[in-house]
Order: structure tokens, then C-alpha cells, then sequence
């Protein structure tokens, strides 16, 4: 099995968000965004999305959905945040 260069980014941020660390899931994505896959990009910023929606930080859940709506406009998730 192959990953794509970030992946174990994305899944670290998720286990955090798992353990209501939302803070803590953010910070891994913005800090490892670099080193993250372009193909993959857009599960890290859905992560990202995902833990600020989930901390309750709108502002950041409408930025990211923002973000997001660039490459996929009609992704469900994101709808209530454009």
C-alpha cells in the first residue's frame, strides 16, 4: 500500500479531533500544510474544516469551506458555510 507524502498529517489530526482536541488537529494541519500532498490537499483542509466545525470556530469553518469551494463548489459538508 502506497500513501501520498502528508497523509500521516491528516491522520493524526483526525485521532486529535477524535480526542476533542480540536486546537491541537488545526495546529497540525497549518503547521505540516507544506509537506502535504497536492493530491491530497483537500482532505487536509477538510480535516481542518471539520475540526473547526466541530470546535465551533464559524469563522474559521467558513474560511476553510471558502478554500474548499475552490476545487470542490458542491461539496455537501461545506454548503452551510458559503
Amino acid at each position: 500500500m502506497t500513501t501520498e507524502p502528508g497523509e500521516e498529517f491528516i491522520w493524526q489530526s483526525a485521532t486529535l479531533r477524535g480526542q476533542n482536541k480540536f486546537d491541537e488537529a488545526i495546529a497540525v494541519i497549518d503547521e505540516n500544510m507544506n509537506q502535504i500532498s497536492p493530491t491530497i490537499k483537500f482532505n487536509a483542509l477538510n480535516e481542518k474544516f471539520q475540526a473547526a466545525r466541530e470546535k465551533g470556530d464559524e469563522k474559521l469553518a467558513q474560511k476553510m469551506a471558502r478554500e474548499m469551494s475552490k476545487e470542490h463548489p458542491n461539496f455537501p459538508s461545506i454548503q452551510g458555510y458559503l
